[in-house]
């Protein structure tokens, strides 16, 4: 057992805050880990301000950490996917009531302890700072897979440009489709257009749909839309916008419990509708595509710092006008 510098959220209620934490021996499966990069979302917030308990059971004070990139520094007796050096990256999802930094300790430690199982190696080409942005990543290549994938005849509409939007943006234009994205922020809409999107229209212009599509695309709507918003507006434009017989898949989570929307249109339209959560089975095959496609999210780190200043981390990631924030032991940038 030996003692390590971590992030705790909930030591103190609602707070966030950097003390020592035990960290054991590796048992026979387990993988003592040093962090290297993590990333901050949604979910790190609701979990600091006690929001997640009634989803999972969560036990206060808890390190933070799903999103992370790191190097092996030690492994149990049993394990026999990685060894120390290698540069690995990990699934949040343990079991169906364990999620790795939110109610098992994860990744805002300068070492960790994860389960082999979940682990995956980081190949060369992948920095530390893409590693920890592997996670979201994987979100949105099992959706655009789980409804079929797409390629150069496809136009995508992606709706939203917050951090899964902007990685399925990546995805399908990597895939070498015609790729629009419908977002109100003009940062977001220019961060998409550098990730490679063809167009990036703000949706106060979609009051004509099909007039627009047909202008600047050719078509009277896109065939696959990626709904990554989570709004009340993305998820009903998602429907609307559709052309006939689209491929619609839905990725953004809202809390909103009633929707206004043209549920009609799905009949009308024939359309195809998918819901996704998650990113179980993909991950080898998501790691792949990054390093073949040359995946570049480094760009979409708003600021970087250190373990000891996690609580203005947190603070800064909800800032709108920020997308993503990193944390390292030591602030080191990219």
């Amino acid at each position: 057992m030996q003692q390590s510098r971590a992030i705790l959220v909930g030591e103190e209620p609602n707070e966030i805050t950097v003390g020592k934490l035990e960290v054991n021996d590796p048992g026979p499966k387990d993988v003592l880990v040093e962090s290297r990069v993590i990333g901050i979302c949604r979910s790190d917030i609701e979990l600091r301000d006690g929001h997640l308990d009634h989803i999972i059971p969560v036990t206060y004070p808890v390190v933070p950490g799903h999103e992370w990139s790191g190097v092996v520094a030690g492994v149990g007796s049993d394990v026999t996917r990685v060894e120390v050096g290698d540069r690995v990256v990990g699934e949040c999802l343990i079991t169906s009531h364990d999620w790795f930094g939110c109610n098992v300790n994860g990744a805002g430690s300068d070492l960790f302890l994860a389960p082999e199982q979940v682990l995956h190696k980081l190949p060369d080409s992948v920095d530390d700072t893409m590693g920890a942005m592997v996670e979201p990543f994987t979100i949105a290549f099992r959706a655009v897979r789980e409804i079929g994938g797409c390629d150069p005849g496809d136009v995508v509409a992606v709706v939203g440009g917050g951090m899964i939007g902007l990685c399925a943006t990546a995805i399908c234009h990597a895939n070498g489709s015609l790729v629009i994205v419908v977002e109100p922020n003009p940062k977001r809409r220019s961060l998409a257009l550098e990730l490679g999107a063809d167009l990036a229209v703000d949706p106060a212009e979609l009051d004509d749909p099909v007039s627009w599509f047909r202008t600047h695309a050719g078509v009277d709507g896109p065939n696959l839309v990626v709904e990554a918003s989570g709004a009340a507006p993305g998820l009903a434009l998602a429907i609307g916008v559709a052309d006939f017989r689209a491929r619609v898949v839905m990725i953004g989570i809202t809390a909103t419990p009633m929707i206004p929307a043209p549920l009609n249109m799905i009949q009308a339209k024939n359309l195809r509708i998918q819901g996704v959560t998650g990113s179980p089975d993909v991950w080898p095959a998501a790691l792949r595509f990054i390093a073949r496609a040359g995946i570049d999210l480094s760009g979409l780190v708003s600021e970087h710092f250190s373990f000891d200043d996690a609580g203005d981390a947190f603070l800064a990631a909800e800032d709108p006008e920020n997308l993503k924030i990193h944390l390292s032991p030591a602030g080191i940038g990219r």
